[in-house]
């Protein structure tokens, strides 16, 4: 039988130069403000002083973002996005007289980036992050949106627009929360994936190999820590600091040693987590 097994530590990338208090160390600490050509961007907000408050961020953190434009609603957002053709747009979830999820399912598809800015809302940022979208809390901390724009960055050198997975995305931003669908990029291709479809995950330094029922495998860019964020309310558990398990799929929880999963696999459980895991698993 399979024995999952820990994935050796390895090397990654920090980037750690020193910072001030709202954590940046001055203007060229936002690593995204540079790029090779200038990124045009658009803003929909109904708030002045959201949309104020990211004009005056992009402006002294990331002078490699030309701010183009910025409205109140979605009707005037949306003739501006067939005007200005932005690289990147910035999309409040609600507005009066319709959100930007409405937007985006009213175009169907789109040829830019979007980063959605709003403030805690379970469902939507469920929603959002399900769909490999981005988003910022509001209010927006310069060092966030540092972030946001450096995964910008890395999605518009990586995979292209795929009409498919943007019906995907719009589908997910109308489902309800059973029915949403994981957007999971995998190489050259995107996949959709039920979390029902999904064993276990296991990390691997900062990425994700997703272990699905049929037997096929996805490495993820995303951690399991943002894994675990998304399934828990979908029944899966950590039970080791590398493995989150569908609790579906256990059929074996013995006092000691690894827990046995329906296609034979062991995989271990930490020793700090296993009374948690026990209960958990008789729930």
């Amino acid at each position: 039988m399979p024995m999952a097994v820990p994935p050796a530590p390895g090397w990654s990338s920090i980037w750690n130069e020193g910072t001030g208090d709202d954590g940046l160390s001055g203007r060229d600490s936002c690593r995204a403000a540079i790029f090779r050509h200038m990124i045009r961007a658009l803003h929909i907000d109904d708030e002045p002083a959201a949309r104020e408050h990211l004009a005056l961020l992009l402006a002294d953190v990331a002078p490699g973002v030309q701010l183009v434009g910025q409205y109140a609603n979605i009707a005037e957002g949306r003739l501006a996005l067939e005007r200005h053709r932005p690289h990147l747009l910035f999309l409040d979830v609600e507005m009066p007289g319709g959100d930007g999820f409405e937007l985006l399912r009213n175009l169907g598809r789109w040829d830019f980036d979007v980063i959605f800015t709003t403030a805690f809302q379970r469902y939507a940022i469920q929603a959002i992050r399900f769909s490999a979208l981005d988003y910022l809390l509001k209010p927006v901390q310069a060092h966030e949106l540092c972030a946001a724009l450096d995964r910008h960055r890395e999605r518009s050198a990586g995979i292209p627009a795929n009409a498919d997975l943007q019906q995907e995305v719009v589908r997910n931003l109308a489902a309800e929360a059973d029915d949403l669908r994981m957007v999971v990029r995998h190489g050259d291709r995107q996949h959709s994936i039920l979390p029902a479809e999904v064993l276990y995950c296991r990390a691997d330094d900062n990425y994700t190999t997703l272990f699905l029922k049929d037997g096929r495998r996805f490495l993820s860019a995303r951690t399991l820590k943002d894994y675990d964020e998304m399934l828990h309310e979908f029944g899966f558990l950590r039970v080791h600091r590398s493995y989150l398990v569908n609790r579906t799929a256990v059929v074996s929880t013995p006092m000691h040693g690894p827990l046995r999963l329906s296609d034979g696999t062991e995989v271990e459980v930490s020793q700090r987590r296993r009374n948690e895991v026990r209960n958990a698993l008789r729930r």
